[in-house]
């Protein structure tokens, strides 16, 4: 071998050694300090995808405070063990996540903000064109803080003029008053366990009107069949006769329409339920005695979480139909056609972005005058976590004749639990009605600063107006206000609206 080729060869023996150690240098740099990184936030993310989706749909980093991350998880984690979380905030501290779980916190803390943004604020009251002049109707002798979740106006008593009806849950009645004689007290209809919702109707049509309702069962939630659905048949003279459809879970709303056709009008049940039980079902009339009235249940659904049930035909085609909002971890917007026979054929009408979305109630209304009916949508529950969120707030979803319908945000309002739209000025157009009560772990201010970084005002427990969806604001209060209604129609200079809150009834 020559020397040039040794040369050559030794040349070429180093520079193989070289680009092998430069090879090798650049992945064990590229593996050390780069890779490791990008897999583990992947990982971490596939992770939280998986353990998080099991249940319900990925929730991004954004929509709580770092902060509530930790609480969020440990309250998943006891439910998907179908166990109870303890009670005290000490026990709550010291509980142990499981592994995927503790991932998932990895991943969520983060990423999460120190802060949510807060709410916009809010005009003041004096603002509005709309004003209202006060009315309080108030029930002596109550032993209990009230907990009003439903009222009405509607002639109760068929003497041509609008009464509030309406329901308390803690109280344990059904109750009504009269918004024209100020200073007038409300009257018990009925005494019920723990009455969620009341429909006024004439179920078995003998032109008597009668009340249907929706009866939790307990106060506090719980996976249970203590629940009913109550038939009070009036009798006159402000008299009613119970029948008791019992053995169900908590139930939220029940309402009557026909759905076979025959003539006898059926019912309709949204069981709320909690984790394990609930569901929404028709229950088909085949009374042939009045005084022994018989019911067969068909269900529609079996998940929990069912807030509201509207009987309405969607599409049209002389068959009942039915909407409903589930809330819980399915955060939905469900139609049910009708097929007959008691089959419906389920619609999306809507899937809120992620689980903490918190519907809180829905209405069927013609919000744009095209002659299809739209949803009206409000969702602010913040009872889990007591945290006022800024993506809270009044939803339209527009029905263009085609699933799902069309998203469109008309306010944002933290802890809003009810909105119906109603022409409150009398120009012709729908204006809507909305309140707001935000949870009650600690006082609306103090959660905003933690939460938000901010105290500034917001419409959390408020009355306010939406008109030609300029923001207006009615009243503030520091009493909450859990339900609001109007009547179908309105006009200038009659009486409009009412809400209940804790201290009473108040009208305007």
């Amino acid at each position: 071998m020559t020397a040039l080729r040794r040369a050559a060869l030794s040349f070429l023996l180093a520079l193989c050694l070289v680009v092998v150690a430069v090879i090798r240098y650049a992945s064990v740099h590229a593996s050390g300090q780069q890779a490791p990184a990008a897999t583990t936030a992947q990982t971490d993310e596939q992770q939280a995808r998986v353990t998080c989706g099991v249940c319900h749909p990925f929730a991004a980093p954004d929509v709580l405070p770092r902060y509530a991350w930790r609480d969020e998880i440990v309250r998943m984690m006891f439910i998907r063990e179908n166990r109870l979380p303890p009670v005290t905030d000490d026990a709550l501290r010291a509980v142990r996540l499981p592994p995927d779980m503790e991932q998932a916190l990895a991943y969520y803390v983060a990423r999460a903000p120190e802060r949510l943004a807060a709410p916009e604020p809010w005009p003041d009251p004096a603002e509005s064109p709309i004003q209202f002049v006060r009315q309080t109707l108030s029930m002596p002798d109550m032993p209990n803080t009230p907990a009003v979740s439903n009222i009405h106006l509607v002639d109760v008593d068929g003497n041509g003029r609008l009464d509030i009806l309406g329901t308390d849950m803690r109280q344990g009645v059904v109750f009504m008053g009269h918004p024209d004689k100020p200073g007038s007290g409300l009257t018990i209809l009925a005494s019920i366990p723990h009455p969620a919702h009341v429909t006024f109707t004439d179920l078995d049509k003998d032109g008597i009107a009668d009340l249907l309702v929706a009866d939790l069962g307990t106060f506090f939630p719980g996976d249970h069949k203590q629940g009913a659905v109550i038939w009070l048949r009036g009798l006159g003279s402000g008299k009613f006769a119970s029948f008791w459809l019992d053995g169900w879970p908590r139930v939220a709303d029940v309402e009557a329409a026909d759905f076979n056709g025959d003539g006898k009008t059926d019912l309709v049940v949204a069981a709320f339920g909690w984790r394990t039980t609930g569901q929404v079902a028709v229950l088909e009339n085949r009374t042939t005695n009045p005084a022994k009235p018989d019911f067969v249940t068909h269900t529609i659904d079996p998940r929990t979480g069912s807030i509201h049930v509207i009987p309405i035909d969607l599409n049209h085609d002389g068959k009942m139909d039915l909407v409903t909002l589930l809330a819980q971890e399915h955060e939905t917007v469900l139609a049910y056609i009708n097929n007959g026979d008691f089959t419906f054929e389920q619609k999306v009408i809507y899937a809120a972005p992620h689980p903490n979305w918190g519907s809180t109630g829905i209405q069927m209304v013609d919000l744009d005058g095209d002659g299809n009916l739209d949803v009206l949508l409000t969702h602010g529950d913040t009872f889990d976590d007591g945290i006022v969120k800024p993506y809270h707030g009044i939803q339209w979803l527009q029905n263009k004749g085609s699933y799902p319908f069309v998203e469109h945000t008309l306010a944002q309002m933290a802890g809003v639990h009810r909105a119906q739209a109603v022409d409150l000025d009398g120009d012709g157009d729908l204006d809507v009605v909305a309140c707001a009560l935000p949870g009650d772990r600690t006082s609306t201010r103090r959660r905003c600063r933690r939460s938000c970084g901010s105290s500034r005002r917001s419409p959390a427990r408020s009355c306010a107006t939406r008109s030609r969806w300029a923001s207006r604001v009615t009243r503030r209060s520091t009493s909450g206000t859990s339900t609001a209604t109007a009547p179908p129609t309105s006009s200038p200079g009659i009486f409009r609206s009412a809400r209940l809150s804790r201290r009473g009834s108040t009208c305007g």
